[in-house]
């Protein structure tokens, strides 16, 4: 059992690579759902678009679209991965079209992965959580998961004190790996019991 956290920025120091720095156009006002594992679906666009924006100018797709909105932006052969995986898991797979710095139609072959909800996994001890007066987290350290709150863990969740993160399940994370998939940086996460994840 081992997990991973899967950066959604991607690789930012390849300037070649699509960064996106906009959430889908009209849905501007609820930008905090793509954040947050709340359903996009009642106000998700039927001809959703993603724009490139100025402040990145690579165009180089990846199987995982680099952004700054927190969205877990995949390939079509990313999704179809995730959907081995996930069945049974409440996930909305939202697709849109991708254009270019022209607006010129780049890519429709996309789409945004959103786990709904989050599973409260870390050791809030061992992970430094700190709680501010209204109950929302303000500060936490290294992410350390706690072992029993996962055992039963889907291979694609949110974090419940962190609902921008991704965990990815070993499952999962070997299918990534023997895919060769694109623009990929994750880190291991650990446990707090300091005992080795068999795979």
């Amino acid at each position: 059992m081992k997990f991973f956290n899967i950066e959604t920025l991607g690789d930012p120091n390849d300037e070649s690579l699509c960064m996106l720095h906009d959430v889908v156009e009209r849905t501007e006002r609820d930008s905090w759902r793509y954040k947050k594992g709340e359903r996009l679906h009642p106000v998700y666009p039927p001809d959703a678009k993603l724009f490139m924006s100025r402040e990145s100018r690579g165009i180089k797709l990846s199987d995982l679209i680099g952004n700054t909105e927190g969205m877990l932006i995949v390939s079509k052969a990313f999704r179809e991965a995730i959907e081995r995986h996930c069945q049974g898991v409440d996930i909305e797979y939202l697709p849109f079209t991708l254009y270019d710095h022209r607006k010129r139609v780049h890519s429709q072959d996309y789409c945004i992965i959103n786990p709904i909800g989050s599973l409260d996994c870390l050791d809030e001890a061992a992970s430094e959580v700190r709680y501010g007066s209204e109950g929302s987290v303000i500060d936490l350290g290294e992410l350390v998961l706690d072992r029993t709150k996962v055992e039963n863990a889907p291979q694609l969740f949110r974090m419940k004190q962190r609902p921008n993160k991704y965990v990815v399940g070993v499952e999962l994370a070997r299918e990534i790996y023997d895919q060769d998939f694109t623009n990929i940086l994750w880190s291991e996460l650990r446990f707090s019991d300091g005992a080795d994840a068999p795979t």
